[in-house]
């Protein structure tokens, strides 16, 4: 399930911004196709040549312009940004310049980095904070969800058919492909069903069978076209009762934990099922050894509730 409360932080999210007034200088269709809705981790300012050296991946670049006093190779330097992985570039106009030079503007659009103005009424730091803004919503709210993730999950497990919902509720949760394999390899349950192609399930199963016969804990990934799938191992080393499979690519934190307490739940439930059948199989033997030995009465009082009447005599 997709926490839509809250926008994340891109570019698109600082246009947005009314009291910064900040304008793209391309129009949006000149672009690559989402190149404004790329998730920015940061916004930094530099007047650098070459800032790549103090730059991460993922930042909105803030600059006025003074490095190119002594240089209009506009190219170049917009080659060297989008190499290090700088989402956008955001030029302060009135500062040094009038205005944004026409060779950077064209750089840009060639290289396919967008480029907006920030007018001189707005301060780098104000673009700054309200990107540190968005990215500090963003992680809050996925602290929520994750945290309402797990409650949903725990609350699932406590259904009648607990291992079923449960993985049903992380179908949802994450909205991916959710499968489980049992100790011998088969698929047991999936949410939704149907919902990975032959070709990919063929895939996996061949994948979860090596796993198995490892009986080792792991985690594996595997692909096929164009579907990703991750694996990870129920239970002990050497006592291994399944495998759990998701479709799901780029899991953050949040997600991971969620998936993590399913993962712990879905072990301790397949143990529990296990440990259940050796006690009814015991049960079984014991009513069994009760019709042997010519005593019925105690087989039917024992068995009616679990297993049912027992036919009639003679048994």
């Amino acid at each position: 399930m997709v926490d839509t409360a809250v926008a994340p932080p891109s570019l698109r999210a600082l246009l947005a911004r009314r009291d910064l007034r900040l304008r793209l200088v391309a129009g949006e269709d000149e672009l690559p196709a989402g190149s404004i809705d790329r998730p920015v981790r940061w916004v930094h300012s530099s007047d650098l040549v070459d800032p790549t050296p103090f730059l991460s991946e993922g930042l909105v670049l803030l600059t006025t312009g003074t490095q190119f006093a002594d240089t209009d190779d506009y190219t170049a330097y917009v080659s060297r940004l989008l190499a290090r992985g700088v989402r956008a570039l955001g030029f302060g106009t009135e500062v040094v310049r009038d205005g944004i030079p026409v060779g950077l503007a064209a750089a840009c659009l060639a290289a396919g980095v967008p480029l907006f103005e920030v007018p001189y009424r707005t301060p780098f730091i104000a673009v700054a904070r309200a990107g540190a803004e968005a990215i500090a919503a963003e992680s809050y709210a996925r602290r929520s969800w994750s945290l309402a993730a797990q409650r949903a999950v725990s609350l699932a497990a406590l259904r009648p058919d607990g291992l079923s919902a449960t993985l049903a509720e992380l179908s949802r949760q994450l909205d991916c492909w959710v499968g489980l394999f049992d100790a011998a390899g088969t698929l047991s349950t999936e949410h939704p069903a149907g919902g990975l192609g032959a070709p990919a399930l063929r895939v996996v199963a061949a994948e979860v069978t090596t796993m198995l016969r490892r009986g080792t804990r792991a985690a594996s990934t595997v692909r096929s076209n164009d579907t990703s799938v991750s694996l990870q191992t129920l239970g002990r080393g050497g006592h291994l009762r399944g495998v759990l499979a998701l479709a799901a690519d780029d899991l953050d934190h949040e997600a991971r934990s969620v998936v993590t307490a399913v993962v712990a739940m879905a072990a301790l439930a397949l143990e529990q099922q296990d440990g259940l059948g050796r006690a009814i199989g015991t049960f079984r033997a014991g009513l069994v050894h009760s019709l042997v030995t010519d005593d019925p009465a105690l087989a039917r009082r024992a068995g009616r509730d679990l297993f049912g009447p027992l036919p009639t005599a003679p048994v």
